[in-house]
């Protein structure tokens, strides 16, 4: 029967099951073969592509969360610096001209309440200034906030007290959605 049998991969010749050698998803009819196919250029080639995406597997695993934080952090921050590309600073009313470094400004605070962190809601471009030197500038940010958002969206802000803890794979998946985002902000942005 053509289906008790299985192909060697180093001769190519069919051999039943019980004859040879299964390794990983490869079958071999013997050692010798297994060992001639892997010093060839294609199980050389085989075995660099196996050996690339465990070590990119174990990259991945080997990252703390607070790393993964990090770069969610990032791809949250550049989102929201390209969604608000053009628009003045949401403190001083600066506008976006390319002369000053803009920021990712949270009106409350990682530390104040972390479920807010990545809350678009919670986050709008500010320049430098406002956002490192006078810690945010609230006061102005809040009456900004106000005036283009309503006082509806500054009370729910306000009456957020929640601790939230990400865990991994949630930080894995907001930094794509982030980074997605972005370049459709991007697309956008270069239409206009």
């Amino acid at each position: 029967m053509a289906n008790s049998k299985r192909k060697c991969r180093g001769c190519k010749k069919f051999y039943p099951p019980e004859e040879g050698r299964t390794v990983g998803p490869c079958f071999y009819c013997s050692i010798d073969c297994q060992m001639g196919f892997l010093k060839s250029p294609s199980g050389e080639a085989a075995v660099k592509k196996v050996a690339n995406r465990n070590h990119a597997a174990k990259k991945v695993k080997l990252k703390s969360k607070t790393e993964w934080i990090k770069e969610a952090q990032m791809a949250f921050n550049s989102f929201i610096r390209e969604r608000d590309k053009g628009k003045p600073c949401i403190s001083c009313g600066k506008p976006d001209n390319n002369n000053h470094q803009r920021h990712a400004s949270h009106y409350r605070s990682v530390g104040a309440c972390t479920a807010l962190r990545f809350n678009t809601k919670n986050v709008y471009a500010s320049c430098a200034t406002c956002n490192t030197i006078l810690s945010g500038n609230l006061l102005e940010y809040r009456i900004n906030l106000v005036k283009q958002y309503g006082p509806e969206l500054v009370e729910w802000l306000e009456s957020q007290n929640k601790v939230k803890r990400f865990d991994i794979d949630y930080l894995i998946r907001l930094k794509r959605i982030f980074k997605k985002r972005k370049k459709i902000y991007q697309n956008l942005n270069k239409k206009i």
